[in-house]
């Protein structure tokens, strides 16, 4: 492929796929250590934490084998189901959420345009970009994975050196799932979309299609939820129980949606190479599928996905009411119709932030089903028990701190105008107004979102109203220094030459080092409060009180000086 028509695409695609960083001078140097900063803040906790996920999984298979389990039926060979459930659920999600991408790869980005005026044919046009875009969204997906498989190792321990020459092969398949694992997903979205696109053609509305990953994710959810139908509630000790006697409809189902998973965990387990070939064989089936449909489907989808394009509501445009305003309003206005009417600003900016709130809910509301969360509910609501307000006043301060930086309003403010941020010189209002306005973007929904999360908060766990009014100034004080941060780091390395929406946030590395920076700050914070709490005999009140004073005095600097070196790099950009 390397030297044919989509090899060469592909190869363009991924030089072109992210943002170039400073690599010189002191911005070289502190970009540097951001990247250092995430890896050690991010990408290592993340593989750590999923390693000891399926280590602890593995673990209590091993232990159920040989036990009489919850179907009456004696448990053999379960082993590897913790393995299974897990990489189902990395399956799930990585369907989930790249099928808006696929959709917009393979449809509606704005270099399709050049593309099919070159000498590629359709079909060369499809494996570049899927290939691409199998790489692009794969990369920390690989680590993951393979953090995955080195846990259940280590868990499997005696019995994995007991499989003798077949140790190789079992980790051979390891490798090969590592790489390969993400490829049916993409597979599966890429065909959902083709028969979509064919299917709905002459609808001429894009939402039928971004609708779509949300039914999948709602049947994903409904399908995890309903496999503890019957177990006694929501818990862990309860999911393990049925995965252990092979009794898990979600692990049911999805050995039928992503049938390689279990023949990849058979060659795990055994060592042995006929299943591992027939996983390599099954993969390579699963692509020559697609590419054959898109074959056959995809130059006909273009067409439609172009004629979709290309239709306007001009009409609806001339009946407006046109007033004068501030500049400040009007440029508000334009922030907020851009992140709501661009599907990926939408998705990943706007409505992530009702994951906090709603995430919140349905945590407490199951509360009765997990015993650790009831207990620590009771000894707050008794008001003995000042750790408890400590563990909540933390929990406070994480949250805002990740949910700010999460939400990439911020990290990707600059990058969000693309190609056009010279124009904004031209705009009749100075930079001081045009950067409160994009931090007032950052700052509104996730302050809202937050605030509904705390006021969740309080009503489940009963907290006085004093103290929700607390812990939302808490909260904003928290955004607003993750969104400092934010707008300091792409106002310096803005990544503007994207040919897409989502290629603006995925290939931005200024949402992932503003996340590391924000999580570090964080993790000061919490250490503060912890540590002033253990070795000084202060109350929680003024405790509260003095980590309140230190984000204050942290976001007052942050804020004189953060607002004076971006509008320098706006200059610069300018």
């Amino acid at each position: 492929m390397k030297n044919s028509a989509a090899g060469i695409l592909y190869s363009t695609l991924m030089k072109n796929s992210e943002m170039s960083l400073p690599s010189e001078g002191t911005k070289g140097k502190i970009y540097l250590s951001f990247g250092l900063i995430a890896v050690s803040c991010i990408m290592l906790p993340c593989c750590i934490a999923m390693g000891a996920i399926s280590n602890m999984l593995t673990q209590s298979m091993i232990s159920t084998e040989g036990l009489v389990g919850i179907n009456g039926v004696v448990n053999q060979g379960a082993m590897t189901n913790g393995l299974i459930s897990l990489l189902h659920i990395l399956s799930a999600f990585s369907m989930v959420f790249s099928l808006l991408v696929i959709f917009n790869v393979l449809f509606f980005s704005a270099d399709l345009e050049y593309l099919v005026t070159l000498p590629f044919k359709p079909i060369e046009i499809l494996k570049g970009k899927f290939f691409h875009t199998y790489v692009a969204e794969s990369i920390m997906e690989f680590l993951i994975l393979f953090s995955v498989f080195v846990g259940y190792f280590i868990a499997a321990g005696s019995r994995f050196i007991k499989l003798g020459p077949g140790m190789v092969i079992a980790a051979l398949a390891a490798l090969c799932g590592t790489v390969l694992m993400p490829m049916l997903p993409l597979v599966y979205c890429a065909l959902v979309s083709f028969i979509l696109m064919a299917l709905l053609k002459n609808v001429h509305n894009k939402k039928i299609f971004h609708r779509s990953a949300y039914i999948f994710l709602l049947l994903f959810i409904f399908l995890f939820l309903a496999s503890f139908n019957g177990l006694g509630g929501i818990s862990v000790e309860n999911y393990m129980d049925s995965l252990a006697g092979n009794a898990n409809l979600f692990m049911t189902v999805c050995n039928g949606i992503f049938f390689t998973t279990p023949i990849l965990c058979k060659a795990i387990g055994t060592g042995n190479i006929l299943y591992l070939l027939i996983y390599l064989i099954l993969n390579l089936a699963a692509l020559f599928v697609m590419l054959t449909i898109g074959s056959l489907l995809y130059p006909s989808c273009l067409y439609a996905a172009a004629a979709l394009g290309a239709k306007r509501t001009h009409s609806a445009i001339d009946r407006k009411l046109f007033r004068v305003q501030s500049p400040l309003v009007s440029y508000l206005q334009k922030e907020i119709k851009t992140l709501l009417r661009t599907r990926a600003y939408a998705s990943n900016c706007i409505w992530i932030n009702l994951l906090w709130p709603i995430g919140i809910f349905i945590l407490l509301f199951t509360s009765g089903n997990n015993a650790t969360l009831s207990y620590f509910i009771d000894l707050y609501r008794d008001g003995g028990y000042p750790r408890a307000e400590l563990i909540l006043l933390i929990a406070v301060i994480a949250i805002s701190f990740i949910a700010t930086a999460m939400n990439s309003l911020a990290s990707t403010a600059f990058t969000r105008e693309g190609q056009h941020t010279d124009l904004i010189k031209y705009l009749p209002m100075d930079l001081g107004s045009q950067l409160l306005a994009k931090a007032l973007i950052a700052l509104i929904p996730t302050g809202l979102s937050l605030t509904m999360t705390i006021l969740v908060i309080a009503f489940y766990i009963g907290v006085s109203p004093l103290t929700t009014v607390y812990y939302c100034v808490l909260s904003v004080f928290s955004v607003i220094l993750t969104i400092v941060i934010g707008l300091c780091m792409d106002s310096s390395a803005p990544y503007t030459d994207w040919s897409d929406e989502y290629s603006a946030l995925r290939g931005n590395l200024n949402n992932f080092f503003n996340m590391a920076i924000a999580m570090v700050i964080a993790a000061f914070i919490c250490a503060f409060a912890f540590l002033l709490f253990e070795f000084t005999s202060i109350s929680i009140e003024v405790e509260s009180i003095l980590v309140l004073a230190l984000l204050i005095a942290i976001d007052i600097p942050a804020v004189i000086f953060g607002r004076k070196l971006i509008l320098r790099n706006m200059l610069e950009m300018y």
